[in-house]
């Protein structure tokens, strides 16, 4: 690649770039100024600059004097690095058309304050621009002002830098670097014809080779850069003639329109970079859960990578070994892989940085780089249904004294479960009384005993909604008939099965506890206060719902292992009519041993470096897979790790498997 010829005409029109770094990532501010060698009107400095101010300030856009200036454009000013924070906070920038102040929004970002004109300005005109300070001592403020006219034209720039590496100022950059440039457009072969790199030592171009993929282009200098040297890069976009490709003729340069983007680095003090590239961070994290569909998996680099070794075949996701279809981006030191469509939900899945990612210098990670996370569940778009009624529907000699229910297919949104939503009717004369929601039933408490040998009818409308906002998909009507003669229910509901049973021994940490009653219960009274579980004094936590005939204890944590835990159901707990519980029901049961602590380094690695290891070590493992470490072996799924295939295949005996197995049921410590 070769330096562009200077032009011989000197009406040359030049665009000016400033651009701005976040971190990272390279915004790129494209201030067209087109400026003419020979302006037709000399414009004047009208600052009556304060010297103290124009002392910190490095440059503005457009300069002073600038004419032909685009009507689209950003005015700015740069500060010097001995600006302190405080001066450059402190500042206004102003544009005015003569005495006629300038409609605009001011941003600042570093050592940079630039403005923003709300609507193009006018073609052909004078404006002046002033920058504003608060001076150190006395009343006065500072400023700075600069003129500029403007042109005809809008600045109108499709193609665009978005990063570069290395990047902008960067230091101790290796000297066998291949600078490269990334565009926000794939770069055919007719966009390549607009662009013009070249990278510079001083005035002094270096030779070297362009190649282009996808939206990057990469310069291949033909030998090592100099040691503790600043270079600097620069890109021109522009159009031309024909007829002027190879034309030394250059006086008429009408046909030519260029812009520039610019950057420089400097070199380290002597020797190649052969430092391999890390990975740093990764999004979703590693083992991350409840993971959005929607989302990207990210990648964040230690250094600048070489954007072409950045692509599917390099980055991949996996579902099991099932590839992900979708693309890999690269821009500053972030890969980002975009799935084609959304990801199966409640879904383990792998993504994979292989070694085939290489630094600016060619440096290759030194073992591909695995991480996993699984997906969200998927969203509940299921209506709720009314799994039963009490009483049933068409149900007759129903006890005046009935309070009656309804259970649901899941769980309910509870605000929505109230007297407008749940109604009983006598007739078209509605039932007063109040509505209870406890687990997935909902109760209706007429506020006295119904009518003797009466059909009334109650109502589940579609106002009735499921946690996740699902309504039923229509009303819910059904209809009884009380008794001839008032009948009364003062029988004591009793429990008739629990789970665990009385004396059970070896219960499984990670259980609930259940009692069947033999009627319905007013779900209100089945709560944590009447249905407790113990370990000697102490209660533990957890939660009670009611469903049919059914209360369940559902431990907030997994019950302790070997321990002896106590069940209570109270005579808080009442049935349908009111009638509570004879006596309290108490039961209790033993949770199995715990199981003992498997450790890694003791137990399961020894096993994978001798079955595991030999064909799948800490690269180029078969079939990609890599177990040389605990972070390639944790990084895997269960199921990768936990296979009966490879467990026969390796020979791997049933004492190593149980090991295995228990390791990953304690959570794969690095013990």
């Amino acid at each position: 690649m070769k330096a562009k010829r200077e032009r011989k005409n000197p009406k040359i029109r030049k665009n000016k770039v400033y651009f701005r770094i976040f971190g990272t990532a390279i915004t790129i501010v494209l201030l067209a100024v087109f400026i003419s060698g020979c302006t037709k009107e000399v414009l004047k400095d009208q600052s009556g600059s304060d010297p103290l101010l124009t002392a910190t300030i490095a440059e503005t856009f457009p300069v002073n004097q600038a004419d032909t200036v685009v009507i689209n454009p950003v005015v700015a000013v740069t500060f010097k690095s001995t600006a302190s924070a405080s001066e450059v906070s402190s500042t206004t920038l102003t544009l005015k058309e003569g005495t006629i102040p300038v409609a605009g929004t001011v941003t600042k970002s570093g050592t940079t304050i630039n403005f923003t004109p709300s609507t193009d300005l006018k073609p052909e005109t004078n404006y002046t621009a002033t920058i504003k300070s608060p001076k150190s001592s006395g009343n006065e403020s500072g400023e700075h002002s600069w003129s500029f006219k403007t042109g005809k034209n809008r600045q109108n720039n499709s193609l665009s830098v978005v990063s570069v590496t290395p990047l902008k100022n960067a230091t101790e950059v290796a000297v066998d670097t291949k600078p490269t440039v990334t565009f926000n457009q794939e770069m055919t072969s007719s966009m390549t014809k607009l662009v013009t790199i070249t990278l510079l030592q001083g005035t002094t171009p270096v030779t070297g080779t362009l190649t282009y993929s996808g939206k990057t282009a990469t310069f291949i200098p033909t030998n090592s850069l100099a040691a503790n040297t600043v270079y600097n890069g620069k890109v021109v976009f522009g159009t031309k003639s024909d007829s002027d490709d190879e034309d030394d003729n250059d006086d008429d340069d009408d046909n030519m329109s260029a812009s520039a983007f610019t950057w420089n680095f400097t070199t380290v003090g002597g020797g190649a970079d052969v430092t391999p590239p890390t990975v740093l961070s990764v999004v979703p994290a590693n083992n991350t859960t409840a993971v959005a569909l929607n989302s990207k998996a990210t990648v964040t680099f230690s250094e600048g990578m070489n954007a072409s070794t950045i692509n599917a075949t390099n980055f991949s996701l996996k579902q099991g070994t099932t590839t992900v279809a979708g693309t890999a981006a690269y821009s500053g030191t972030t890969a980002t892989f975009t799935p084609s469509s959304a990801l199966a939900a409640n879904t383990v899945y792998t993504g994979t940085i292989s070694t085939g990612a290489k630094d600016a210098a060619g440096n290759a990670l030194a073992s591909n780089y695995s991480w996993s996370f699984t997906t969200a569940a998927a969203a509940d778009v299921t209506p709720p249904t009314v799994l039963s009624v009490i009483p049933a529907n068409n149900a007759t000699t129903i006890a005046t004294s009935i309070h009656p229910s309804v259970t649901f297919s899941e769980a309910m949104n509870a605000s929505t479960i109230n007297a407008t939503n749940f109604s009983l009717k006598q007739g078209t004369t509605t039932v007063a009384g109040t509505v209870a929601y406890s687990g997935a039933t909902a109760t209706f408490t007429p506020a006295a005993s119904l009518l003797a040998n009466t059909v009334y009818t109650g109502t589940i409308t579609t106002g009735a909604k499921d946690a996740a906002g699902n309504a039923l998909a229509s009303n819910f009507i059904w209809s009884f008939t009380t008794a001839t003669a008032i009948v009364t229910d003062v029988t004591p509901p009793t429990v008739l099965t629990i789970v665990p049973a009385s004396g059970a021994t070896s219960i499984a940490v990670n259980s609930n506890v259940t009692a069947t009653f033999n009627e319905a219960m007013n779900s209100s009274t089945i709560n944590a206060t009447t249905f407790t579980l113990k370990q000697g004094s102490t209660t533990v936590a957890g939660s009670v719902t009611y469903s049919g005939t059914t209360a369940t204890f559902n431990p907030t944590n997994d019950l302790s292992g070997g321990t002896i835990y106590t069940a209570s159901i109270t005579t808080g707990a009442k049935d349908a009519v009111g009638n509570a519980i004879a006596t309290t029901k108490t039961w209790s049961f033993t949770t199995i041993a715990a199981a003992p602590v498997v450790s890694w380094a003791t137990q399961v690695w020894p096993i994978i470096q001798s079955k595991c290891t030999p064909c799948h070590g800490s690269s180029g493992g078969s079939g990609g897979v890599n177990m040389g470490s605990y972070a390639q072996v944790a990084a895997m799924s269960n199921s990768q790790i936990d296979n009966s295939g490879m467990y026969t295949k390796l020979g791997v005996t049933a004492a190593e498997q149980t090991i295995i197995k228990a390791w990953i049921a304690a959570g794969k410590l690095n013990n």
